[in-house]
């Protein structure tokens, strides 16, 4: 509900459109309910007892024809919404392009030809931005929030989602929303939203070989922190959608609950719902 961008701010618009127009359904049902539990209780009530009441024209026309034209209604703006933001349709000319890889726990992110990072999305302000998106072992979802909506990727298939970035600096998270395992709480990354001169900065920054990174997503099952890295060769990420098990070793979604692996991972869980309760219990303060 606090949009850093069009595409979210649009979804927050239809949230609060059809919450407005479900009430002519949801407030007569809510209101009625308890008036008519009371008016024809059977010991204290006033409404009239009428056994042989059948049928009235006038109540019809109200329960049903409202009812109807606001799923019409309801229906249309919907219809019209999801063709009007088809993630897939780009939100501008020339949009950045990102590559994305989803596995347990963690989202690798390849920025054609400049550099590859792992739980960290930089995008510079106001600009529109195309995720090429695939998965590795259990299903995945990308989601960032106040950014855009949530899109599956799964081994072998390719999506996509389009956004604009939002006109001022900012910062928030991105999260897999479908549940995938031992480690699902520590699936997130970090999103920032930079200046040009702050995300040509970034591109610059110190870099792992990217072998390394290879080598370590497929190994390390939750990741201790964004790290970047040189980018992979050309048409690295079709062969990786075209072959999700070149980058992961099996899978690590199903663990023996007393593997040496699934002790860190509930460590770290604790660790990050400890933090996480502190900076609410702070920010409450």
């Amino acid at each position: 509900m606090t949009p850093l961008g069009p595409v979210a701010a649009g979804e927050r618009a239809h949230l609060i459109s059809f919450f407005l127009w479900m009430l002519p359904i949801s407030l007569p049902i809510l209101i009625g309910t308890p008036w008519i539990a009371m008016r024809y209780r059977r010991q204290g009530g006033k409404g009239k007892y009428d056994p042989t009441w059948s049928h009235s024209v006038a109540a019809e026309v109200v329960i049903w024809g409202g009812a109807t034209l606001t799923f019409l209604i309801v229906g249309w703006l919907t219809w019209g919404h999801v063709m009007g933001e088809d993630p897939y349709k780009a939100t501008g000319k020339e949009p950045m392009h990102v590559k994305v890889i989803g596995s347990e726990w963690k989202w690798m992110f390849i920025y054609p030809g400049k550099v590859a990072a792992v739980n960290r999305l930089v995008l510079p302000e106001n600009t529109p931005v195309e995720f090429d998106i695939t998965a590795t072992g259990a299903m995945q979802s990308f989601w960032i929030p106040r950014l855009a909506g949530q899109i599956y990727a799964m081994p072998g298939m390719k999506t996509k989602m389009n956004l604009t970035t939002s006109e001022d600096p900012s910062q928030t998270y991105g999260f897999n929303s479908q549940f995938n395992g031992a480690a699902f709480p520590l699936n997130k990354f970090e999103v920032d939203v930079v200046s040009q001169e702050q995300f040509d900065a970034f591109l610059q920054e110190p870099k792992h070989p990217f072998a390394q990174l290879e080598k370590a997503f497929k190994k390390t099952a939750t990741w201790s922190g964004p790290e970047l890295f040189e980018p992979p060769q050309k048409g690295y990420w079709d062969k990786v959608a075209m072959n999700p098990d070149m980058l992961n070793d099996g899978g690590a979604a199903i663990l023996p609950d007393h593997a040496p692996e699934q002790k860190k991972i509930d460590d770290a869980i604790r660790e990050e719902l400890h933090v996480s309760q502190n900076q609410h219990q702070g920010d409450a303060q």
